[in-house]
C-alpha cells in the first residue's frame, strides 16, 4: 500500500488533481481524503469546494430513508462536512444534531433532542441513523419501549426540520 502511494506521488503527472484521482482509484475516496487531510480538502482540490458536484459525479446517496419512512440516514461524508459536535453516550462516534419539536399543527409542541448514531459494518461507519429522545419517548434507542416510540408522523416532522436546518433538500432524490 505504501509503495503504491509512493509510486503515484513520484510520477510526473501534470497536476495534483491527477495524482489525487489516481489515489482515489486505488485507495477509494475515503483513503485519498485521509491522505490530503480530510474530505473537505479533497473536495476543495478535486471539485473546487463544490460538494454537490462531488455527490453527483460519484453518485453518492447523502440522505436516505428506510422503505417504511421510519428511519433517516446520513452519509458519513456529509456528517463530516457539517461538523457536528461529538456526543458520548451509548456508543462512540455519535453526533449531536440539535433540538427540534413535534406535535399537532395547532396544539402543544413537544421538544425533541436528535442525534446521529453510527451504523458500522466491519468496523467502518457506513452511515449515520437519526435517533433521539423526548422525555421518556423517542426512537432509535434500545431502551425506548414500543409504547413510547414516536409515530411515523412525528418522526417525519422531525426529519423535515433536520432537512431544513442543515439545507439537505438538494441531496434528497
Amino acid at each position: 500500500m505504501k509503495e503504491l502511494i509512493k509510486q503515484i506521488l513520484r510520477e510526473e503527472l501534470t497536476s495534483t488533481q491527477e495524482k489525487l484521482f489516481r489515489l482515489s482509484k486505488s485507495l477509494g475516496v475515503k483513503g485519498a481524503a485521509e491522505f490530503v487531510g480530510g474530505i473537505d480538502r479533497y473536495i476543495n482540490i478535486m471539485y473546487g469546494e463544490d460538494f454537490e458536484k462531488f455527490v453527483k459525479d460519484n453518485d453518492v446517496k447523502v440522505v436516505t430513508f428506510s422503505s417504511d419512512g421510519l428511519n433517516m440516514y446520513l452519509h458519513p461524508l456529509l456528517v463530516e462536512l457539517i461538523e457536528l459536535s461529538d456526543k458520548r453516550f451509548l456508543v462512540s462516534d455519535m453526533k449531536q444534531l440539535g433540538k427540534f419539536s413535534y406535535g399537532p399543527k395547532d396544539g402543544i409542541k413537544y421538544s425533541f433532542t436528535a442525534d446521529l448514531m453510527p451504523m458500522k459494518q466491519n468496523g467502518e461507519i457506513t452511515k449515520y441513523r437519526v435517533v433521539g429522545t423526548s422525555g421518556d419517548s423517542g426512537f432509535g434507542y434500545s431502551f425506548i419501549t414500543k409504547r413510547n416510540t414516536l409515530s411515523k408522523r412525528a418522526r417525519q416532522q422531525i426529519y423535515q426540520q433536520i432537512i431544513d436546518k442543515y439545507n439537505l433538500q438538494k441531496y434528497i432524490k
